[in-house]
């Protein structure tokens, strides 16, 4: 955990920490879209599985911190109908931006699940056609164990 870690309290109850806070969450929401595109580049390139599997992981690590900071965020939201008009602007712009990352994420996630549905898909199909050319090969050892040795007397 963040050892800076935000808590709202009576007496830090400020504009100045809301807008840290919100800042914050900013942040950590700009970095999740940018691992949620990354994600989409890998998909779209015929993914790596270690890539895929790190890029994932960091991903999770991201998301299980920004909700672990709800709290906080949640807090700094409640704290903003005391603040002055000033503080108030820039706190709503950046609720504004945070809103706008967690559309694009959407979009980008439903976009990666669809990527993911087309990789599943071809594998699924790619393992029907490896298990077809077993019943092929299977069929043509047992053919070729029950025809008669032919002996070349030529040779």
């Amino acid at each position: 955990m963040d050892m800076h870690k935000h808590m709202l309290t009576d007496e830090t109850n400020s504009i100045e920490k809301v807008i840290e806070i919100l800042t914050l969450q900013l942040q950590l929401h700009k970095e999740l879209h940018g691992h949620t595109r990354e994600l989409k580049e890998i998909l779209t390139d015929n993914c790596n599985e270690d890539l895929l599997c790190n890029k994932y992981e960091q991903r999770g690590l991201l998301i299980n911190k920004i909700a672990s900071l709800k709290k906080d965020y949640d807090s700094a939201k409640e704290c903003l109908n005391s603040a002055d008009n000033k503080g108030k602007a820039i706190a709503d712009k950046l609720l504004q931006e945070i809103q706008q990352m967690l559309n694009s994420i959407v979009i980008l996630d439903t976009e990666n699940i669809a990527l993911l549905n087309t990789c599943i898909k071809d594998i699924t199909y790619n393992l029907e056609k490896i298990q077809e050319s077993k019943h092929f090969v299977n069929d043509l050892k047992k053919h070729i164990s029950n025809s008669p040795v032919f002996v070349d007397v030529c040779g």
